[in-house]
């Protein structure tokens, strides 16, 4: 603060006033003088004022620093925070959206193994009305065989065997039946392990239907040779087809017939839609002798599969009605190799 004379501040004026009144004819000079080491005390209290407050106010400016470092330091903090918590949030929506997306599978899969068994119950509801018919079949033979004791008796032998077979199968297909009932409880109990379980329930469920696949098939040959037994036994032969255009046809590879091949087994099934009676195909499959025994019988037999899968798939005729036979090249033909390629269909009624 400038040391200077200052101007006359009111209580110097009335100080000084004061002492003229008590000094009589003193001079303004004199006051002046009297004056003057008062007004250097109260520049000196300014000065000190002055510097306690600049000294006040750099500490306060040096706190507002370090307040406002630590501000910063703390929105960085929050931000991190905030950034983590994020991050948490993402992976526990995409948690969460693996988690629905292996309940969604499971829940199609369920949807998938419901209507598996509703088809497996539809086929044992089948299994068993052939097995109805098979009986009111049985009934029908013994009545016409009064005068055959000995051919009933082979006959009845080989019904009860194949009953004890159906039946056999049929136990197989509850058990199959309730294991699948089964599978399909452990399935809803373990959506909430989906993703750690679903490999092990992907093959418990191909395993089962596997079992189904070859129970159905089982079932399906079982009542197919049973009734090839009957008619073999009690039957004749009404007519025959052969497919002989087979020189490199249908292969054991290829399921694709012949044109003109397929005519005949239109035509066949149109004859069969003619029959008043009850009746059985007996499909036999020849090839030629250019190969091992064992590659002779899996051709033949593959060849007539394909002859029976069409006849079912595009003319409807019930699978337990036809039966497969494979005899390779044990049964040649004159003519040469040729013929011996060739399928032989054998139509059986009763008599």
């Amino acid at each position: 603060m400038n040391t200077k004379t200052r101007p006359y501040s009111p209580a110097i004026a009335g100080l000084a006033f004061s002492c003229l009144l008590l000094g009589g004819c003193a001079s303004e000079k004199a006051v002046l003088n009297q004056t003057q080491p008062l007004q250097e005390r109260i520049d000196r209290v300014e000065q000190n004022l002055a510097s306690t407050s600049n000294a006040t106010l750099r500490a306060a400016e040096s706190r507002n620093e370090a307040l406002a470092r630590q501000q910063g330091e703390q929105a960085r903090l929050l931000t991190d925070v905030q950034t983590g918590i994020a991050q948490l949030r993402d992976q526990i929506n995409g948690r969460d959206l693996r988690v629905n997306n292996a309940l969604a599978q499971l829940e199609e899969r369920d949807k998938a193994l419901s209507a598996r068994l509703a088809e497996t119950q539809q086929q044992l509801n089948n299994v068993l009305t052939l097995a109805q018919d098979n009986a009111r079949l049985n009934t029908r033979l013994q009545a016409a065989q009064t005068n055959a004791d000995s051919q009933n008796g082979k006959l009845l032998a080989q019904i009860d065997d194949s009953r004890s077979r159906i039946g056999d199968i049929s136990r197989l297909a509850q058990s199959s039946k309730d294991e699948l009932a089964k599978l399909a409880e452990d399935t809803r109990k373990r959506q909430s392990d989906a993703d750690r379980a679903t490999d092990s329930l992907d093959k418990r469920i191909q395993a089962a239907e596997d079992k189904l696949d070859t129970l159905t098939n089982l079932v399906h040959e079982a009542l197919a040779l049973a009734a090839k037994e009957i008619f073999l036994a009690n039957g004749k032969e009404a007519f025959t087809v052969t497919l002989t255009h087979d020189s490199v046809l249908y292969p054991q590879n290829d399921p694709t017939l012949d044109s003109r091949d397929i005519a005949k087994l239109n035509e066949l099934a149109t004859n069969l839609g003619k029959l008043d009676q009850e009746y059985h195909l007996d499909i036999q499959g020849h090839t030629a002798n250019n190969s091992t025994e064992d590659n002779n019988y899996s051709l033949g037999k593959a060849r007539a599969e394909v002859v029976k899968r069409y006849l079912h798939e595009k003319q409807g005729i019930s699978i337990s009605r036809m039966s497969t036979i494979s005899y390779g090249a044990s049964k040649p033909l004159p003519g040469g190799v040729e013929n011996n390629r060739r399928i032989f269909i054998r139509v059986l009624v009763l008599k």
